[in-house]
């Protein structure tokens, strides 16, 4: 049973937690709010049908559990101030680390890259940890790579209440595409004002905040004589918490920075042994992997 801390009990937490309780190979064995929290000191069962009797455990005193349970592993959504300081408690206890919170600046994403190495413990941070939009990646950096001069345009849509825009999953592919391409100057661009005469290293960005919008993520590469369009819809947050549990089943066995391609990457050469083994020839995914 993997022993884990979840840390960020809000819309993503709750689903997590839940199917965590479900997981036959998890064990829930700490649930954190912020300090602040109207949840802290009530139980999971108040909030998730058919939920636990575990009691919410305020964050600031994460010091003290986790000498008290050393968890295998830690789940994190909660802001990039909050994940930064639980970070440093749960990287120098040796506690691995799923990070599926965004807003992070580059600053903040060295540091959290510097805990892990510094303390030998394994990190995934993943700006979006659904499983999908880590493929969506890979197609757009193929596509990036086979089409450089088409123009990009990414529009991402989420719920009126997400703090952060662009979405750090945006920000991510265009990060993507722009290192594909090998433009140094790459400008991305977050929406336009007035007169704007598009240039060949722009990378265009638009936020929606709409509704109860769980997450859209559209990537558009037009060219001069044909357009190709590639979206990824999440219907519902179970997608970022089966994420996040795949990705915390890779990491307790792991050291260092890592990202969710690493995880997909693992688990397609686990299926590919697999295969082996019944003699059933792999399919290679690496070159799309590396594109």
């Amino acid at each position: 049973m993997i022993r884990t801390c979840l840390l960020g009990l809000g819309r993503t937490g709750m689903v997590i937690a839940e199917e965590l309780l479900k997981a036959p190979d998890f064990k829930l064995i700490t649930a954190m709010a912020r300090p602040n929290s109207p949840k802290k000191g009530k139980v999971l069962a108040d909030y998730i049908l058919g939920g636990s009797q575990l009691t919410i455990q305020s964050t600031d005193i994460l010091a003290d559990e986790v000498r008290r349970h050393q968890w295998d592993v830690a789940i994190d959504f909660t802001s990039p101030e909050a994940t930064l300081k639980n970070a440093r408690i749960l990287a120098e206890h040796g506690v691995p680390m799923v990070i599926g919170t965004t807003g992070f600046n580059t600053m903040e994403v060295y540091e959290l890259k510097n805990l892990a190495l510094k303390n030998q413990v394994g990190m995934v941070y993943a700006p979006n940890i659904s499983l999908g939009i880590n493929l969506l990646l890979t197609i757009v950096k193929t596509i990036s790579r086979l089409l450089p001069d088409y123009d990009v345009e990414i529009t991402e849509s989420h719920h009126r209440h997400k703090k952060d825009s662009p979405s750090g999953t945006a920000l991510k592919i265009a990060h993507e595409i722009a290192a594909v391409r090998k433009h140094k100057n790459h400008k991305y661009i977050h929406g336009r004002k007035g007169m704007h005469l598009r240039d060949k290293s722009e990378i265009g960005i638009h936020a929606i905040r709409a509704g109860g919008i769980v997450g859209v993520h559209e990537i558009l590469f037009a060219g001069e004589s044909d357009e190709i369009k590639i979206t990824h819809r999440s219907y519902s947050r179970k997608v970022f918490a089966e994420g996040a549990l795949q990705a915390a089943r890779f990491v307790i066995k792991r050291i260092g920075f890592f990202s969710m391609e690493d995880v997909i990457r693992a688990e397609l050469e686990r299926e590919a042994v697999s295969m082996e083994a019944s003699g059933i020839a792999p399919l290679d995914y690496t070159g799309a992997l590396e594109a």
